[in-house]
């Protein structure tokens, strides 16, 4: 097969995406704004990586590598390196990612693009040096991205849990997956430069970013759909320093009064939503945050967390045993988002498996 079918497939990909991204009615309200600024950026890259693919399949690649391919696809790969990992970095932290950042390493990846360009059109020893200088700052992007990546990731779960108070790795799950695909697409242009491969690692290569592009659209639109809750904290949470627990009094009448309302909330089984965080369940039973965890830390002698846990997993035997869920979505009725970690938390405090433990009921 002609490596311009490829191209042609590609191209037709990005353009479509385009499209798709374009029609997509992003939330409105501040929170959301930096999701809908990188939306914006993902149609530009698209439509650009559309033409691209549409020109390479014009012009067509040859069978070894030749200093302007490698030097496109540098310039390319940075800028792409550069969006993919903004969007991946919103998704997790959305303040992080503002317009200076972007015009930023834009300019900087620009600089880096003209003395490439420059070197490829003065020919001789210039050409390797130009290209080794591009390949150089290229991976110190890299590096830089996965940073920056690694250290946005973690200060989100860390709010996240803050604010929920439960294991809120796996509803992070869908942003790490976005970012390894991103890095893999990039470690597959610099394979590419490195070792010049030619006309059929761009062929690979080809199929591979094309993937990404389908599956990156894909996050966007579920992160669109199911992420409201995780935005309501990256978006706007501020990390403060809470008193210590044992400081903090609680007169009788107040403890009479969160203790029923703490009663009438089990009734109701409230501890199966998960889309509350602890400060709006607090609010609920008409106190704080820190008094809600005082009241537990030094009267309950259990952390919130564990406490509704053990709820969540009492009603989940229930369920069970009753035969009113399947096994398989168990976990989204008692409130817990992630499957795995259900299946995890069940095993160790029941000994078996959600399956083995309705099996006994039949």
């Amino acid at each position: 097969m002609d490596v311009s079918i490829f191209d042609l497939f590609a191209s037709a990909t990005a353009f479509t995406l385009a499209i798709v991204l374009a029609s997509l009615n992003m939330p409105g309200g501040e929170q959301w704004q930096s999701m809908r600024r990188m939306n914006k950026l993902l149609i530009v890259c698209y439509s650009v990586m559309g033409i691209s693919n549409l020109v390479t399949c014009l012009l067509g690649v040859d069978e070894a590598a030749d200093p302007v391919t490698m030097g496109a696809m540098l310039v390319i790969s940075m800028y792409q390196a550069m969006l993919f990992t903004a969007t991946c970095v919103v998704f997790a932290s959305p303040r992080t990612i503002t317009a200076g950042w972007l015009t930023t390493n834009g300019l900087g990846i620009m600089a880096v693009s003209i003395a490439i360009i420059y070197a490829v059109c003065m020919g001789g020893h210039l050409v390797d040096a130009g290209l080794w200088l591009g390949i150089a700052v290229y991976v110190a992007l890299l590096v830089y991205y996965c940073l920056l990546f690694h250290t946005c990731y973690r200060r989100s779960l860390q709010q996240l849990e803050e604010s929920y108070d439960e294991d809120m790795r796996g509803s992070l799950r869908l942003v790490k997956r976005c970012f390894l695909g991103a890095l893999t697409v990039g470690l597959s242009a610099l394979l590419y430069v490195v070792f010049r491969m030619g006309e059929l690692w761009y062929n690979i290569f080809t199929c591979i970013y094309t993937l990404y592009y389908i599956y990156l659209v894909i996050c966007v639109i579920n992160y669109r759909i199911e992420a409201g809750y995780i935005v309501k904290v990256v978006a706007s949470h501020n990390m403060e320093i809470e008193p210590e627990l044992s400081a903090i009094t609680i007169g009788n009448d107040a403890e009479k009064r969160l203790s029923d309302a703490i009663d009438r909330w089990v009734e109701s089984k409230q501890y199966v939503r998960s889309d509350q965080t602890v400060e709006e369940i607090a609010a609920e039973l008409g106190t704080t945050h820190a008094v809600l965890k005082s009241y537990f830390a030094n009267r309950v002698h259990t952390p919130f967390r564990t406490w509704r846990q053990d709820l969540r997993l009492e009603e989940a035997k229930r369920l069970l045993r009753e035969k009113e869920v399947s096994t398989s979505i168990v976990h989204t009725m008692v409130g817990i988002s992630d499957k795995s970690n259900f299946y995890k938390i069940f095993c160790k405090q029941v000994g078996m498996t959600p399956q083995e433990y309705a099996s006994q009921f039949e």
